[in-house]
């Protein structure tokens, strides 16, 4: 049978790599196939793959990873019932749409999986993430998982790396191939440089597996090594808590003339070509399209020595710079390596950076290999009959988790987060009114001769004050949040029962419980322990 008809399962919520690699892939070979792209129902992707009219549809479905150690028996359950009932969702577009076969664009879901097994399609897994080493995370039921990745028809991974891996962990044979980049878009002519600029490019989602951290030390250390003129440019969206403190402490430490922060973007030519070299810092990626991308644009690459980015930068450094992993030191070191390369040194390896990427990463080829191995798997498949006992099965643990209400269960959880959010939302609104009115929370707390505050409570509403303060003369001396998540990393936080805080008001930002927090403190004997909402409401 000729493979005519191909749905996709796109499981991001916005064009990250694995996204923009789909696309690409899906412009390639249209040619041979008509794809059809199923996507989550919050997810606004819809618009990019409308604009190359390839069409859609919108299930709900979930993911099933959660942070390592952090998964129960009711997760594991709510997420298989979901997953089920998101098969259930799929078979009317597979009916409708005349689909011949399922292609799932990473590791995060599996119902596709179990949809195709149910109508008696083939399926292929593309395998572009290592969730535990890249993010810390793991499946929520991992048995699960390979029983379905064994059953698949095809199995891809996007690098020699991760292909490793899932033989060494799972021992799942798969098949190795790079993704395809539409090297037009990239590539640019190179020239004879005659001189390079300290400027640097960081493109990328911003966590703190993706090394951005390690940068910002880096330049600091660059600074006081006698490089007062580096730049370095990181770019992405992510992270928002971790995103503000890293510039919180660019601020702090005058590295604002060194540093700046845009948010995501499509289009980094113009960024690329103001820049002179490029740095991957993520730990463990699975293959990092950025590298690639930076090659093809004829930036000078540096990247962290771990996962993918070895691959393609070389274990001996053939097509550019490699350093420890989340070593600040030798990243400076690296850099400063990099600058004080002769420039006809670093011109040679960026033509080989080039002229490699170009070669093997090329989509036109790329195209022409998936859709090859879409016809060799639609020639061998045969539907077997353990997949009946396995359904089977799958149909019983469905029922018995359906029946446990775990959906019930979890109600009340939804329902405290749903309270918490919307008495934030209403202070802040609130506030908003209050600086509309041309006012500041400062002129509150100058009114009661505070100079000095700690804050408690760094999530949204607290970051902002922390913002409204900066320029008045009031002084943040303490961070206080019982679960700051990665701001700890870059800004220093101090734990309630500590030594005593020299400061003339700690300020509580916690809406769903601020009331219950403020005499807490209060007990501590802190005479001034002042609610956010209290001082939004003295306007």
């Amino acid at each position: 049978m000729v493979v005519k008809k191909v749905l996709y399962i796109f499981n991001d919520d916005g064009f990250g790599g694995a996204g923009q690699s789909l696309l690409d892939m899906l412009i390639g070979i249209r040619k041979w196939i008509t794809p059809v792209v199923v996507i989550r129902d919050d997810a606004p992707v819809e618009e990019k793959f409308k604009e190359v009219g390839i069409q859609c549809h919108r299930i709900r479905f979930s993911t099933d990873f959660v942070k390592i150690g952090t998964g129960d028996d009711r997760q594991r359950a709510c997420d298989f019932v979901k997953s089920y009932e998101a098969a259930l969702q799929l078979i009317p577009i597979i009916k409708n749409e005349k689909i011949q076969m399922i292609h799932i664009n990473s590791s995060v879901s599996y119902f596709a999986a179990i949809a195709a097994l149910m109508m008696g399609i083939p399926y292929v897994w593309h395998i572009r993430e290592l969730l535990e080493e890249q993010f810390g995370c793991e499946f929520l039921d991992e048995e699960l998982k390979v029983s379905l990745y064994q059953q698949a028809d095809g199995l891809i991974t996007i690098s020699e790396y991760v292909q490793k891996s899932y033989l060494e962990k799972y021992r799942l044979e798969t098949t190795r191939l790079y993704d395809g980049l539409h090297i037009s878009r990239f590539k640019e002519v190179l020239g004879e440089k005659s001189s390079f600029d300290h400027t640097f490019i960081a493109p990328g989602l911003i966590t703190p597996e993706k090394g951005q951290w390690d940068i910002i030390r880096a330049v600091e250390i660059l600074k006081k090594r006698g490089f007062p003129d580096v730049k370095v440019t990181i770019i992405g969206n992510g992270d928002t808590s971790f995103i503000w403190a890293m510039k919180k402490y660019i601020h702090k430490q005058n590295l604002e003339r060194n540093i700046r922060i845009l948010p995501f973007c499509n289009d980094l030519s113009s960024l690329r070509r103001e820049a002179s070299y490029a740095i991957t810092s993520s730990q463990n990626e699975a293959l990092g399209r950025v590298t690639i991308e930076a090659m093809l644009a004829g930036n000078f690459v540096i990247g962290a020595a771990s996962g993918g980015t070895i691959e393609i930068i070389g274990e001996n450094e053939e097509r550019g710079l490699l350093y420890e992993l989340h070593d600040s030191e030798a990243l400076a070191d690296a850099m400063i390596k990099a600058m004080e390369l002769p420039d006809d040194v670093k011109n040679r390896m960026r033509e080989t950076a080039q002229a490699y990427a170009e070669d093997t990463f090329d989509s036109q080829s790329y195209g022409s290999t998936i859709i090859n191995l879409y016809q060799e798997i639609s020639d061998s498949y045969r539907r077997e009959e353990p997949a009946e006992l396995f359904l089977a099965d799958l149909k019983r643990k469905y029922e018995a988790a359906k029946n446990t209400d775990t959906e019930a269960e979890k109600q009340p959880e939804e329902d405290t987060r749903y309270r918490k959010s919307e008495k934030a939302l209403k202070l802040a609104v609130k506030w908003l009114e209050v600086r509309q009115n041309g006012h500041s929370l400062a002129e509150y707390l100058k009114r009661k001769n505070i100079h000095s505050v700690a804050i408690y409570g760094m999530a949204d509403l607290g970051r902002r004050f922390y913002d409204e303060l900066e320029g008045e003369d009031i002084q943040v001396r303490y961070l206080l949040d019982r679960n700051p998540g990665r701001m700890n990393l870059v800004l220093e936080f101090t734990p309630l029962d500590g030594e005593r805080m020299d400061v003339d008001a700690v300020i509580v930002t916690v809406a769903g419980a601020e009331e219950q927090i403020v005499k807490d403190i209060k007990r501590r004997g802190y005479p001034q322990v002042i609610g956010l909402s209290e001082i939004i409401s003295s306007f």
